[in-house]
């Protein structure tokens, strides 16, 4: 479950998944590509590629169907868009493919349908990302054409005044909408002072002050070699791709010039903060602190979370806050390990004259486990899932390329795969128990209200924005 990221960014995600991504496949291959299944397993066969020019990637071979899906990502994204300059992340990722070359974007996209090429990026906080897809015996084509994408693309002031229009739209419609009202303030509110705080997609006055200098020069300093992770899977060999991997990233420059970031945590004050919206409903977030993927203490809270809020309607906070009590329509939470801090975030949608009660009721669950921990049927129900489910994350050649690079940024070796579930299998009652002590803490977690709840005044807790006398930072 990810709410953060979402919240963040959900209708420039909504938008570039629609018109910016390239549909090219037609008819039987559009198909092919789509449905390119392979066995759903986690203990999958990882060749760790090294080229001539030293680009590294790893390939799962699959010869099985005439097609080879690619994933890539450098790592940056847009956490690193300096504060006068929000949104350019995004606007690299939707001009690299509109245009490159000697083609401009109709010619592109010309040449991408022609080959039956699918070939899209995306922007996310940490990192930019790259997909591309093929059928085996056009790789030299599609390979050529990401080449061209990476290292001339265009960026023509048309594609880029109609991007510049794309993007502001988007922030006005995110303007009324109450999920991404919430995220906006508690990310100023939780980050302040970080790059975490700010909108990936740029503000009005820097989305307008973005120019052709400041796309080029993003590719040219941040699309670099010792940012870039890649994993391939499909019907091609380690010598076949080493060339073509060459062909595609050997030219980019070798290392990043970006600032210096440094570790943050979370500012929760342990208060309600309230932002009237007309409507029904109230769309209220909450959270604190949380802790890195990296962390020992992970799996132990990966597991937790599951039992707490993370398993659906089989979750504590499911059955208790939505089943038995009919307060919420719905409500979850989930650790969010990022690159410089983590959180632990929950998100709940309830009708405003319920809200102050649901309120309560999420923070009694989680005093609850705090004070009693799990129950033995709870934490094997648990792993049971979460071990049963495990190989769903493989069931396609593009899962497969995401758990490659996913693995690849957090530094594991491809044995991981294999030993995953060993390390949710080991986890015990006692660690959960730990591990709640240390993450969990009700009366410290900041909420998020967008609606018009009434009887905030009641709960134990400092109120800020509309519900209170200081209108704090974000609004």
């Amino acid at each position: 479950m990810s709410i953060m990221k979402p919240l963040m960014n959900p209708l420039m995600n909504s938008l570039k998944n629609s018109s910016r991504l390239v549909l090219v496949i037609g008819g039987v291959i559009g198909g092919l590509l789509g449905l390119f299944l392979v066995p759903a397993r986690a203990d999958i066969p990882v060749q760790k590629v090294i080229t001539p020019l030293g680009i590294e990637a790893w390939l799962v071979e699959n010869h099985t169907i005439p097609l080879i899906s690619m994933k890539f990502a450098f790592q940056g994204g847009e956490v690193r868009d300096p504060v006068h300059k929000q949104g350019l992340s995004t606007m690299v990722a939707a001009l690299l493919d509109e245009g490159a070359g000697d083609m401009d974007a109709r010619a592109f996209q010309t040449a991408l349908e022609n080959k039956a090429i699918k070939l899209g990026f995306s922007s996310r906080r940490e990192r930019l990302e790259g997909s591309l897809k093929t059928l085996s015996e056009n790789r030299h084509e599609a390979f050529r054409l990401l080449s061209l994408a990476l290292n001339e693309p265009r960026f023509d002031q048309d594609a880029i005044e109609r991007i510049r229009q794309q993007m502001l739209t988007i922030l006005i419609r995110k303007q009324e909408d109450p999920g991404s009202i919430a995220s906006k303030i508690f990310r100023e509110m939780v980050y302040p002072e970080h790059p975490y705080g700010r909108d990936g997609d740029g503000t009005k006055d820097t989305i307008r002050a973005l120019t052709r200098d400041d796309l080029v020069a993003y590719r040219e300093e941040r699309l670099t070699r010792d940012r870039l992770v890649i994993g391939v899977v499909g019907d091609i060999t380690a010598q076949e791709l080493a060339e073509l991997l060459d062909l595609a990233f050997g030219r980019l420059a070798d290392e990043a010039i970006d600032g210096y970031l440094q570790d943050v945590k979370a500012k929760t004050p342990g208060a309600v903060y309230l932002h009237r919206h007309p409507g029904h409903q109230s769309t209220i977030l909450f959270g604190h602190q949380g802790l890195k993927r990296l962390d020992p203490d992970w799996y132990a809270a990966y597991v937790m979370n599951y039992i707490l809020g993370g398993g659906g309607l089989t979750s504590r906070l499911a059955e208790s806050v939505r089943e038995e009590k009919g307060l919420a329509y719905s409500v979850g939470t989930s650790f969010q390990p990022m690159e410089y801090g983590g959180l632990f975030i929950g998100s709940l949608g309830t009708q405003n004259e319920r809200a102050t009660e649901a309120i309560a009721l999420v923070q009694q669950e989680i005093r609850n486990l705090v004070e009693n921990g799990v129950s033995e049927e709870e934490l094997q129900d648990a792993k049971t899932y979460l071990t049963g489910s495990y190989a769903l994350n493989f069931a396609t050649s593009g899962a497969i390329a995401s758990q490659l690079i996913g693995a690849q940024i957090l530094g594991f070796e491809p044995s991981y795969f294999a030993r995953r579930n060993e390390y949710i299998n080991n986890v015990t009652r006692e660690q959960i128990g730990r591990v709640a002590r240390r993450l969990l803490h009700p009366d410290r977690l900041f909420w998020v209200v967008v609606g018009d709840p009434a009887g905030l005044d009641d709960l134990p807790l400092t109120k800020l924005g509309q519900a209170g006398k200081d209108a704090g930072a974000a609004h």
